[in-house]
């Protein structure tokens, strides 16, 4: 089992989410990706989302996941998706920069939204690069969506 694969299924039983199953897509440049979507939760939590996509079935090329910015674990599903098991990934770097990340988009948010009066802004925090992939955090209205890109992502 890949990775990706593995994590998506290690979310899936974690956090209730139920997963799709996977779906190959040729890209613009003519190269197969294979997606795993899934959805669900329980309780406060439902609303939680994650999208795998594999190159080669087998490198990560991105993993996007998604919680809701009321969810009482939105951190801890975030930061469960950050565990990749593949080699040259810094975990403990990676924790700590998603909380910071969290926490400067949070205030970004805050301001922005106090600007423009505006409530559905959207704001991204700075990259971590941690071995093989780079990690992304976007905030909107509602929503984080943590983004991590492989390095079959190209």
């Amino acid at each position: 089992m890949t990775a990706p694969e593995g994590l998506s299924l290690r979310l899936a039983k974690n956090w209730k989410l139920n997963l799709d199953k996977p779906v190959k897509q040729e890209m613009p440049n003519g190269k197969m990706r294979t997606y795993i979507h899934g959805r669900g939760g329980t309780g406060s939590d439902t609303g939680t989302t994650v999208s795998a996509g594999l190159a080669d079935h087998t490198n990560l090329s991105s993993l996007l996941c998604g919680t809701g910015t009321d969810k009482s674990g939105a951190l801890d599903f975030l930061a469960a998706c950050t565990e990749l098991d593949m080699a040259g990934i810094d975990h403990a770097k990676a924790s700590s920069w998603l909380k910071q990340a969290k926490r400067e988009t949070d205030s970004l948010y805050k301001e922005r939204t106090a600007e423009t009066k505006n409530k559905k802004e959207y704001v991204v925090s700075g990259v971590l690069a941690s071995g093989p992939v780079v990690m992304v955090l976007h905030r909107t209205y509602d929503t984080y969506s943590l983004r991590i890109l492989g390095h079959a992502a190209a």
